[in-house]
């Protein structure tokens, strides 16, 4: 296969067990989601998953239900407790998704932007954007995407990736 496809074959496999997850979590309120359920052996060659070790498949698992509940979670509104009681709280970063507001005016992104939070914690922009927006108190949905975190302003179609800095 070629090198250059294989990342972008992950990341629609990624898609698609997602799609397939959100499927599954609105009809089932706790579930296991397991890679060996939505690619096929084929994909779990091509993709090199089929190489991991016992404990790495299981890590990978543990991971896809993460991510596959932080998407449910935005897509719905719902917050972590209601999608998967049974998920672990995560002592820093955004598994499970944060839900809080903005503690005050909000005024977009440009570069550098420090977000502080009603709940205490402080977030900063870890990617370069601009946006304009005002907006007093929206609220914010924090959730792991592609390696980090990405924030999700009310009422804004962009998001951003942010780090936590407290």
């Amino acid at each position: 296969m070629c090198p250059k496809l294989r990342p972008m074959m992950l990341i629609a496999v990624l898609l698609l067990c997602v799609l397939i997850a959100v499927t599954l979590m609105s009809a089932q309120s706790s579930f296991t989601l397991k890679v060996e359920d939505v690619m096929t052996p084929q994909e779990l060659k091509n993709t090199g998953i089929s190489g991991l070790t016992s404990a790495q498949r299981k890590s990978f698992n543990e991971w896809l239900g993460r991510y596959t509940a932080a998407v449910y979670n935005v897509a719905t509104g719902q917050s972590a407790k209601e999608a998967n009681p049974r998920q672990p709280v995560a002592k820093n970063g955004c598994v499970p998704a944060v839900e809080s507001n903005i503690d005050g005016d909000f005024n977009g992104w440009e570069g550098e932007t420090v977000f502080k939070l009603d709940n205490g914690q402080i977030w900063e922009q870890a990617e370069y954007s601009y946006t304009y927006s005002y907006s007093y108190r929206p609220e914010v949905t924090i959730y792991q995407a592609g390696g980090g975190c990405r924030m999700k302003v009310e009422d804004e179609d962009e998001t951003i990736m942010v780090r936590r800095i407290k």
